[in-house]
């Protein structure tokens, strides 16, 4: 793909192995947490295998990170995040940062070992909010 000023679109974003997809997405995270918040450090593991891809120092204390990127949703109000993988594996991860491409911002989920998670970035036509949590409660990182 040529150089192009503009950020990639989710149908960029499709061209790109599970793994680039993911570097990108913790990229975002890096950079928002760095702009947005100038009192953290941030960190990045040489190695992630136990399930933290960035460290922050909040100066009160230390969260471990897990970057999930969305490229693409399945419904039109809704995207469901997965974090059963991290549960069976026993990860210690205090927040997950979802990284949706589609409208390019971040949420920071505190994890307290749920299974999974359904995100609404806009509203069901139904007005449904059973099961659902809004994409947009969770803009700002968890300081606690």
């Amino acid at each position: 793909m040529p150089y192009n000023e503009k950020p990639p679109t989710s149908q960029d974003m499709g061209q790109f192995s599970t793994m680039k997809s993911g570097i990108i997405g913790e990229t975002a995270v890096i950079h928002d947490l760095t702009i947005n918040y100038p009192e953290f450090d941030v960190y990045r593991p040489i190695v992630d295998d136990k399930g933290v891809d960035i460290l922050v120092d909040t100066g009160a204390t230390f969260r471990k990170v897990q970057v999930k990127t969305v490229n693409a949703v399945k419904s039109a109000t809704s995207f469901e995040v997965d974090f059963r993988k991290h549960l069976k594996a026993k990860h210690k991860i205090d927040v997950f940062a979802v990284f949706f491409v589609p409208i390019k911002k971040i949420a920071y989920i505190p994890w307290d070992g749920q299974n999974r998670m359904q995100l609404a970035f806009k509203r069901a036509k139904n007005n449904q909010a059973k099961n659902r949590d809004s994409f947009y409660n969770y803009l700002d990182f968890p300081v606690y």
